[in-house]
């Protein structure tokens, strides 16, 4: 029976996760280099203060960066924007990923020679509707098989995604001002895509009331109260019958 089952799960598997990948059509990847301030392939910029390399992920940026400059580094993401194709937005970072706060997260110091990983991605890709996390991608992947999407998608190419990070080192302030460039995108196979090793578990959704379940445990506790103080009162009124 164990033998027989084994495969009866994995066709069961198989069929839920090719639901999923049918529901949401084809899969998409972007190739992006650095145009400015510095041209890159490797999405790498150096100067005399920070060392910084980025790699784009679908839901955000990712990136690890040194400070090489003798003093103390700060990022100032209160501050910071990203422009996805419009106006610049507000971001989140691993601190603040889940954060349905409006206050900034001041960030740490980073000393000399100091490393830091983190990402960065569009505040507004991350919400909450009604009781669930619901996270946008960076860029579309995914074309829900409609042509006019997978077009759009295709269109992306030539288009440029701007970082603006502010950077404090010591008393000295300075904008780091990063253009992304697509350079092309293909289609790829969803056994290609995997979810990022770094994207953290999504927390409970904060209650901002009692939800449905809970108005309706409620409701059949007083009505069962309700209907068993009219049991009782029937029963008193009634005489007893020898």
């Amino acid at each position: 029976m164990v033998l027989l089952a084994l495969p009866v799960i994995w066709m069961l598997g198989c069929r839920a996760s090719s639901q999923v990948s049918s529901s949401l059509g084809n899969k998409y990847r972007y190739f992006v280099s650095l145009s400015a301030p510095q041209k890159s392939d490797s999405l790498m910029f150096r100067d005399d203060r920070m060392i910084i390399q980025f790699r784009f992920d679908d839901p955000a940026i990712r990136f690890q960066l040194q400070n090489i400059s003798p003093a103390s580094m700060r990022l100032d993401w209160a501050h910071a924007s990203l422009a996805v194709g419009g106006p610049p937005l507000p971001v989140r970072t691993i601190a603040t990923y889940y954060d349905t706060s409006s206050v900034p997260t001041p960030s740490s110091p980073i000393p000399s020679l100091g490393v830091i990983r983190d990402v960065v991605a569009p505040k507004a890709n991350i919400s909450v509707r009604g009781r669930e996390w619901r996270l946008a991608d960076l860029l579309p992947t995914t074309d829900g098989n409609s042509f006019e999407r997978e077009s759009a998608i295709r269109n992306m190419v030539g288009r440029t995604i701007e970082l603006n990070l502010p950077v404090r080192f010591d008393d000295d302030a300075v904008v780091y001002r990063f253009v992304f460039f697509i350079d092309s995108v293909r289609q790829i196979s969803w056994s290609e895509y995997s979810r990022p090793a770094w994207l953290p578990p999504a927390p409970r959704v904060p209650s901002l009331g009692p939800s449905s379940e809970d108005r309706i445990t409620t409701a059949l506790i007083v009505g069962g109260f309700a209907g068993f103080f009219r049991f009782m009162i029937m029963k008193k009124k009634t005489p007893v019958i020898e």
